[in-house]
């Protein structure tokens, strides 16, 4: 009896605490009309080491629109049109055109420009050490993260990610300069592929 007791405590304490979390995610992601920002983007491996270091500009408008700029240390650019995403490296000039669903993915991009309630496609909580930062596991078994964390100053602006990936890798991505629902130019959703370009269709 006294074990059922706590359980249901637990259940008591717990639920606001998840109601919370969902609640503030699709409010915030619901009033993102478009979002843009400079980033810095760390991945290291299972043991801690750093692979890699890049950074660039990103934005988004939703839906599913975005545009994600990688400057340093190579060029690289990503294009999201709401139909197809594009994949333009520089120094190959090669260009790999996606179905966005099967591209992005349950990723951050996708969390920033799908209109999708958070809860469809996440299990969502707080973590206990502050109020601004949400873990979420996907509910896709095929996604390729294994959990993301979207972590909030205490202005309610977006600092950034931390993604533990399938093969236990961290990515780290954080933002600064944030801009939040500031009219964009429609051509940065607007991808043509350069003359002469190697162009393959993954669909």
């Amino acid at each position: 009896m006294e074990t059922m007791k706590n359980s249901l405590l637990l259940i008591l304490v717990l639920a606001p605490n998840l109601l919370h979390a969902e609640d503030f995610l699709n409010r915030y992601l619901g009033n993102l009309a478009t979002f843009q920002a400079n980033f810095e983007q760390r991945i290291y491996n299972d043991n801690g080491t750093l692979l890699e270091k890049s950074s660039g500009k990103m934005y988004v408008q939703r839906p599913n629109k975005f545009r994600w700029v990688y400057e340093k240390p190579y060029s690289q650019l990503i294009v999201a049109d709401g139909e197809r995403v594009w994949i333009y490296d520089n120094d190959l000039d090669q260009v790999t055109v996606k179905n966005m669903n099967k591209a992005l993915g349950k990723t951050p991009a996708f969390l920033l420009s799908s209109n999708r309630k958070v809860n469809k496609d996440f299990r969502v909580r707080q973590i206990a050490y502050t109020r601004k930062a949400f873990e979420l596991t996907p509910k896709d078994k095929q996604a390729a993260f294994k959990k993301i964390r979207i972590k909030f100053n205490k202005y309610n602006s977006l600092k950034g990610f931390e993604l533990l990936d399938n093969l236990d890798q961290k990515s780290y991505i954080s933002f600064r300069r944030v801009k939040k629902n500031k009219r964009m130019d429609q051509g940065l959703f607007i991808f043509t592929p350069p003359a002469g370009s190697d162009i393959i269709y993954e669909e």
